[in-house]
């Protein structure tokens, strides 16, 4: 090993030493950037076969330095930060800002008879905030925003200084346990606020930026590469080629989204390492075909792969590739030998140098361990060659056909092992994060690598050539448009099978750590690893341990769990019954139903709930049920309840619902006044309205009331209930609730005086939005000695039932002074 200067390492340590005393105590998320630097540093020393004194000080300075870093791109933000003051309710604004890109369309939706609200073509882009509006004045102002504008944005370009009015909000905190926390991805780019504007004339450009600006100039680029693919590919296909070579991923529909999603693929919608990859081996065939010398062409390689990479503003994944193509570039022009560990720990050090909080997102995690493990099997799996004389004589003189048969065979055997290996290694990461299990990856790698290799050349070709080309680009146009067909069919057929996907929970974050730290151990220190007999009992241990435990957590006793979930203006409540059942009560949202399914799958999923053993829908409002088929897709279910009244709505989103109940061959009931739920244990689920005949009036009036009583407690669901069914309600003998879901929403049209003084409950849940904070309803509860909770402002709200009485818990805590207090568990509220 070198010997490093004494002075050098002086410096690096007493830098990292001051930069860890002044930024210290880091984040458990920082010692975990540490931790990632210190494996870096340590394979650098492992190479030159020798640890010294040195190497142990440069690992510490860095380690204290990546630290130090973390805490600066996590907590350290200007005094005039606008995210600091935005929140999740959104107010108007004015500004001035810079864009840092060219606005990308969003189309809308297709029709979607469950979707309650009709969306528009939309438009966004980022921008980097210089001023805000206070009164007459203009402040100076820091922050970096993502704009979102009703309609198609035109005549804007990256570095143009735009004055904006808005509405300026925080990102999305989860509302709920086990939902993708947005706000924190957001600050991990050191993004804390977003702009919604409802026309394209809230955007005006006050000055253009520079016309030599390199950065305009790459946005260019990227805009013409979008429109030469718009023009050479079929337009059911463009959108595909859009994401699979530039990362616009913005054009594509959510089925297709869903598709690749579901059999593994979804990879290729995002620019990652196979592209780069791809494209380098690519140029350096073409380029050693004779054009030009070797030494030309390792340098013309990296260049054009930096060049591609500043294009497409990639992503880490694409930024490892560029970095390791690079490294590979300057080992082979100085003829030295590499290691494929060393290559992937400089760029990782170089990715976490960029923004260490990659480290904690799911597309570097799985990038990296794809790579790593690609490099562990392929050198394992390689054959060996012949040793024998005799053998190699053999071998050599079999005919021809049977040589090729025989190599072709080798190499799609290890082509299949090294895609096991690598689908085996990550199947535990995609379930924590996307709870999808897809084996017809294993089916679908060697069946696309041709197609997807062709649409990736000619793809580069027509953006390469098809501006000073036109005919050659209807040529590559055609190949890539076919190319593309192949994979899209391909994945739709894969995607249809029975097995080709599974939905399931994922496991713990203290299992993933053992597993992957198991295998690290494995890789890094193999002679200190025990035999393999012993290691798959470990393996099979471990994974028992993972099924366990859970189990245990959520069998402590006998007790009644009631969940409203948080899901907007609309309703999602799961019981979790004493006998071990699971009911939800309504799963909706106004607006997408995919939303609202994500977030009921979510709380499912972490709670370790893979089938339902029955779902009540209180009436025929699609915010109450418009989650419920792709729930049907995810979730097994035993039995769905609804009221006569509910299947006298013909129009197409009951249509909907009842087609993929039957599509999904569950059995669908017709529940009333005075039935009651079969359930085990001394737990009562009864109906309380409507009659069997119904009320003259909307589908509010006929909203199904749930009775749900244990240990001598009343848990009361009553949908959107409104008069005249809710009069029929009240005039019955008045009940004490201990809990209620408030008619509609907590709209004062539901009579909240005379409902509170009818049930006189303790705790009163408003299953809504903001909008649906109305202060003379709360009034009314809190009159009668309640406690008032609105789903958006506490995110889910627990209630539990047991021996030791009720207790209630939110899952959020109340935003102060604008930053968002981040959600780990849920808060107690008290016993009652």
């Amino acid at each position: 090993m070198p010997r490093y200067q004494p002075l050098t390492l002086i410096v690096a340590a007493v830098a990292g030493g001051i930069a860890f005393d002044r930024y210290s105590p880091v984040s458990v998320r920082g010692w975990l950037a540490v931790g990632f630097l210190a494996w870096g540093t340590w394979y650098f020393a492992r190479e030159f076969r020798r640890l010294s004194l040195g190497t142990v000080l440069l690992t510490v300075s860095l380690a204290a330095l990546g630290g130090a870093w973390h805490h600066l791109r996590w907590n350290a933000f200007p005094v005039d930060e606008i995210g600091v003051y935005a929140d999740e309710v959104a107010r108007p604004v004015a500004l001035e800002a810079v864009a840092m890109g060219s606005p990308r369309k969003v189309p809308a939706r297709p029709s979607d008879p469950l979707s309650a609200i009709p969306r528009r073509d939309r438009s966004r882009f980022p921008v980097q905030i210089v001023a805000v509006r206070d009164g007459d004045f203009w402040k100076p102002a820091s922050g970096n925003a993502q704009v979102w504008v009703d309609g198609i944005l035109d005549g804007l370009a990256r570095g143009d200084r735009l004055r904006i009015v808005g509405q300026l909000s925080a990102p999305a905190d989860p509302q709920n346990p086990g939902e993708f926390d947005f706000a924190r991805h957001c600050r991990g780019d050191r993004q804390l606020s977003r702009l919604s504007c409802d026309f394209v004339g809230c955007v005006e450009v006050e000055a253009q930026g520079g016309r030599w600006s390199p950065a305009r100039w790459l946005d260019r680029l990227r805009r013409r590469g979008h429109d030469l693919l718009w023009r050479h590919v079929d337009a059911r296909r463009a959108a595909l080629a859009s994401a699979l070579l530039l990362g616009v991923r913005e054009e594509l529909d959510d089925d297709t989204n869903a598709a690749f999603a579901k059999t593994g693929t979804i990879h290729l919608l995002s620019i990652s390492g196979l592209h780069v990859g791809i494209l380098a081996a690519f140029l350096f065939g073409v380029f050693r075909l004779g054009l030009i010398g070797r030494r030309t062409a390792l340098s013309c390689v990296p260049l054009v792969t930096v060049v591609y990479a500043l294009v497409i503003a990639a992503e880490p994944p694409a930024v490892r590739a560029t970095i390791v193509v690079l490294f590979v570039s300057l080992a082979m022009l100085c003829r030295r030998r590499w290691q494929p560990a060393n290559l992937l720990a400089g760029a990782g050090l170089v990715v976490l140098a960029m923004n260490p909080c990659d480290l904690f997102r799911i597309g570097p995690q799985l990038s990296f361990l794809a790579v790593a493990t690609l490099a562990w099997s392929g050198t394992r799996l390689t054959p060996q060659p012949i040793t024998d004389p005799l053998e190699r004589l053999i071998a050599r003189t079999r005919p021809w056909h049977e040589r090729t048969t025989r190599r072709s065979l080798r190499g799609l055997g290890r082509s299949l092992a090294v895609g096991f290996c690598v689908w085996v290694t990550g199947v535990p990461l995609v379930l924590s994060q996307f709870h999808v299990i897809s084996p017809a990856t294993l089916l679908l790698t060697p069946v696309l690598a041709v197609p997807v290799g062709l649409a990736l050349i000619s793809g580069f070709l027509l953006l390469a050539l098809g501006w000073i080309a036109p005919p050659l680009a209807t040529v590559l146009g055609a190949i890539c448009d076919r190319s593309l067909w192949a994979i899209d069919a391909s994945i739709d057929y894969a995607g249809s099978l029975p097995w080709s996907h599974a939905w399931a929970p994922g496991p713990a974050w203290w299992w993933l750590c053992g597993f992957y730290g198991a295998m690290i151990a494995w890789t890094a220190l193999p002679r200190l690893c025990p035999p393999p007999r012993w290691r798959l009992g470990c393996f099979a241990g471990w994974t028992a341990l993972g099924f366990i435990v859970p189990l245990v957590e959520r069998h402590g006793g006998p007790r009644l769990e009631c969940t409203f979930l948080s899901v907007g203006h609309g309703c999602a409540v799961l019981l979790e019954l004493p006998g071990g059942e699971k009911v939800l009560y309504d799963a909706g949202r106004l607006g997408s139903p995919t939303a609202g399914a994500r977030s009921v799958a979510g709380y499912l999923w972490r709670r370790g709930i893979r089938r339902l053993d029955a779902i009540v829908l209180s009436h025929a409002d699609v915010d109450h049920y418009n989650a419920v088929p792709e729930l049907l897709q995810k979730f097994r279910v035993g039995v769905i309840y609804v009221t006569p009244a509910m299947l006298l709505d013909e129009g197409p989103a009951m249509q909907t619902l009842l087609a993929s109940i039957r599509e999904a061959g569950v059995p669908l009931r017709e529940t009333w006044s005075g039935d009651r739920l079969r359930v085990r244990g001394d737990c009562l689920l009864e109906v309380w309205h409507p009659t069997n005949s119904g009320v003259l009036g909307s589908d509010n009036a006929n909203s199904l009331v749930l009775n749900v009583e244990y240990r001598g407690r009343r848990v009361l669901l009553t949908g959107d209930l409104e008069s005249p069914g809710l009069d029929d309600l009240l005039a019955e003998s008045p009940c004490h609730c201990d809990v209620i879901l408030t008619p509609h929403h907590g709209s004062a049209r539901s009579n909240p005086p005379g409902f509170a003084a009818w049930s006189t409950p303790e705790l009163a849940i408003v299953s809504g939005s903001f909008n649906d904070r109305r202060p003379e309803v709360e009034r009314a509860y809190t009159d009668w000695g309640a406690r008032v909770f609105n789903t958006a402002e506490s995110g889910a709200i627990r209630v539990t039932i047991d021996r030791a009485g009720l207790r209630a818990a939110t899952w959020k805590s109340p935003r102060k002074a604008g930053v968002a207090q981040s959600a780990a568990s849920f808060r107690s509220l008290g016993r009652r």
